[in-house]
């Protein structure tokens, strides 16, 4: 182990302590409910803001934060365990998009799209590009002060930076609640110095880091739903006895933690791997599967240790699960990343197939 990584991960370790503290102070039951009927929370996004959060793992020369790839996964991993009702990595992929072509990041919450295969076609007509297409359930749209997209430019992929005012937005949301909304953009005009060359940036790598997201913050939040019934088991008294000490309940419990404890390494290992850019795709949808895998057995375990208490409003586990039962179908659910990484793999040939399992 190098000097530089020992100092990377105690900047790390601070930088876990200082969001832990942020999310914990300031998110509570009474934020979280006014997120649920508002959308969103503004006031949570400016103090999270104010800590330049959204922006970790964006390079300070390009207008992030700083830190990589693992140090983002951190943030986003406790963003997932505290139910965050925020586009906090939302902001953090699309300013990775303007970033990789040189674009300013402008301040304020950020939105990205197309997340789902559609088109968006760019014309140039002059100095101006214009943008012409749909995308369909885009995270926060409403709420972004720019859409970030992904636009198929005459010579390849271009990146524009959108007013959402200009846009036709059509709410929708997920099971959680948060939006998802429809975007339609009808001769939209962009600035032409906000449009560049993509690059290496396409549809396949924007998929893959919002693959990425939601599998870091499914894993925080599986997190949390463990600690809500470990806690829970040990307060509940049936039948003279608290329920964590039958042996059913401990049972299930001990399974729901290495669900969890194989999502977070799942989660986190894929994070490496992007951030090293080794066998990413592999990791991710690996990530992927593992995580929504441990998305559904986790939350019918917590719903059966609390039992009719657990599907309330008043009570907390409910924004962990049905964050778990959304976020699992986002940017790819496990059947999708199941067949695409049997696919990869098939494709490598069988004297691969034994290195890729072992490589660490």
């Amino acid at each position: 182990m190098t000097a530089a990584s020992d100092d990377a991960r105690e900047i790390r370790a601070m930088l876990n302590e200082s969001a832990t503290r942020l999310f914990a102070d300031h998110i509570d039951a009474k934020l979280l409910a006014a997120a649920r009927r508002e959308g969103w929370s503004p006031e949570l996004w400016r103090i999270v803001e104010n800590a330049q959060l959204p922006l970790i793992g964006i390079a300070e020369d390009a207008g992030g934060a700083g830190g990589s790839v693992s140090d983002w996964a951190a943030v986003l991993r406790l963003a997932g365990r505290y139910c965050a009702p925020i586009p906090l990595a939302e902001t953090g992929i699309a300013g990775w998009l303007l970033a990789s072509c040189g674009l300013p990041i402008p301040k304020g919450p950020l939105a990205f799209g197309p997340a789902h295969g559609e088109i968006v076609a760019a014309k140039k007509t002059g100095a101006q590009w214009k943008l012409g297409g749909k995308m369909t359930r885009v995270p926060w749209a409403r709420v972004a002060h720019r859409l970030v997209v992904l636009a198929n430019g005459p010579d390849g992929a271009m990146i524009a930076c959108v007013d959402p005012a200009q846009c036709k937005i059509t709410h929708g949301r997920n099971l959680a609640d948060e939006p998802r909304d429809d975007v339609a953009l009808d001769g939209v005009t962009v600035a032409a110095h906000l449009a560049a060359s993509a690059g290496s940036i396409d549809h396949a790598a924007l998929r893959l880091r919002g693959a990425l997201a939601r599998a870091l913050m499914m894993a925080g939040a599986l997190e949390n739903a463990l600690e809500l019934s470990v806690r829970y088991a040990g307060e509940r008294v049936q039948f003279g006895r608290k329920i964590g000490q039958f042996q059913a309940i401990q049972q299930e419990l001990a399974r729901f933690a290495g669900e969890v404890a194989a999502a977070v390494a799942a989660a986190l290992s894929a994070a490496g791997a992007l951030e090293r850019g080794e066998n990413a795709r592999l990791a991710v949808a690996s990530a992927k599967i593992r995580t929504a895998h441990a998305a559904n057995e986790g939350a019918q375990i917590a719903h059966q240790v609390h039992g009719a208490i657990g599907v309330t409003e008043e009570f907390s586990l409910h924004h962990a699960t049905r964050r778990l039962w959304s976020w699992r179908e986002e940017f790819g659910n496990e059947a999708a990343w199941a067949i695409e990484l049997g696919q990869t793999i098939a494709a490598a040939g069988a004297d691969a197939l034994w290195p890729t399992l072992t490589k660490g």
